[in-house]
């Protein structure tokens, strides 16, 4: 009995939890409550305090119980890397907005937690752990680059974190307009133009 309650009460949490999402990033996080939660979760307003402290919480949670695609992605494309670094950035690249437009999820927590500053004392927490997650992505690209500039693909004046931080800046803004768009262009395609755009002009020399 016990073991069913614990059941039950993990899988209204994860109710919770989507329906949190999917009203966060359809109505954004001001105009969305916890009774509009509690609402399309099926439950009770109670039942949603009994797992969640406040709207805060909430976020914060949701945050942690899903992932965008930028670690999953990296992490398959690290061997790869040490034989041809740019093919493994295009990879990278073409997994992460693959994953984009596939999955409506993905889409649903950029859009709460990427598309629009997140803000309020209660938050503060959030906005650093959001911080720290940007500084990775631009990390990983960085290492792709690095990697690329020692095999000689890239040429020995580029600088990776500066070619890192321009295409992390060009990516999200892609996202954005796509997201923005309801979706009106190949992301994938659009995101390997803008790759070779921005790297096509720097071969060794």
């Amino acid at each position: 009995m016990a073991r069913r309650t614990r059941e039950e009460a993990a899988r209204t949490r994860q109710t919770l939890l989507a329906a949190g999402l999917d009203l966060f990033s359809r109505q954004g996080i001001d105009t969305t409550t916890l009774k509009q939660v509690a609402q399309v979760a099926g439950v009770t307003h109670g039942a949603l305090y009994w797992h969640f402290r406040n709207r805060a919480d909430l976020l914060v949670q949701i945050h942690h119980a899903y992932e965008l695609p930028f670690e999953a992605q990296y992490l398959e494309q690290c061997q790869g890397v040490q034989q041809d670094a740019l093919k493994a950035l295009r990879q990278y690249i073409t997994g992460v907005l693959s994953e984009f437009a596939r999955d409506r999820q993905t889409q649903a927590l950029y859009r709460v937690f990427y598309l629009a500053p997140i803000s309020g004392a209660d938050l503060v927490e959030l906005d650093v752990e959001l911080d720290a997650n940007r500084a990775l992505w631009l990390e990983q690209l960085r290492f792709f680059l690095k990697q690329a500039r020692k095999q000689k693909q890239i040429r020995k004046s580029a600088c990776p974190q500066t070619l890192a931080f321009s295409l992390q800046v060009a990516l999200n803004g892609l996202l954005q307009e796509w997201l923005r768009s309801g979706s009106d262009f190949d992301l994938v395609a659009q995101g390997r133009a803008l790759l070779r755009l921005l790297l096509d002009g720097l071969p060794y020399k």
